[in-house]
């Protein structure tokens, strides 16, 4: 086939602040669902699109659950989320009243883009360390 679209892929990142990033995609699994694992210096945070659910689980203390479905009912979509951005970016277009923290700059999503070109041109040459910077535009900067 012609396609040449990434099937798996490892990407870490290395912060300004010096924390890393470890996001991993596989599209090959029995089970099709998405996970989330949040490591950091006081605890962690689990969770996965089948279940609706995360367990947050700070160091030195009980875990807890947080269950998702009782903040949504819909969860098609990336688990909902293609709908709420939908219906955020109607209700601004509108003008109604919301929650703007929901939407985002032009900007910030645009960093996102460059990251994944930025992981993309790292996995064509053949995993070698690429520099952010080399993605966004000098307008950007």
């Amino acid at each position: 086939m012609d396609n040449d679209v990434v099937d798996h892929q490892t990407v870490n990142l290395l912060m300004e602040d010096g924390c890393t990033v470890s996001f991993t995609m596989s599209a090959f699994n029995a089970v099709q669902d998405r996970n989330i694992h949040v490591m950091g210096t006081k605890g962690d945070i689990y969770g996965n699109l089948k279940d609706n659910e995360l367990t947050v689980r700070v160091y030195g203390q009980e875990p807890y659950t947080i269950d998702l479905t009782t903040m949504c009912d819909d969860f098609t979509g990336h688990g909902g989320g293609d709908s709420r951005m939908l219906y955020d970016v109607v209700r601004f277009l509108r003008g109604d009243d919301f929650d703007s923290s929901a939407i985002t700059t032009i900007e910030r999503s645009a960093q996102s883009h460059y990251v994944a070109f930025a992981a993309e041109q790292s996995r064509v040459m053949g995993g070698k360390v690429v520099e952010l910077s080399e993605f966004v535009p000098e307008a950007a900067n």
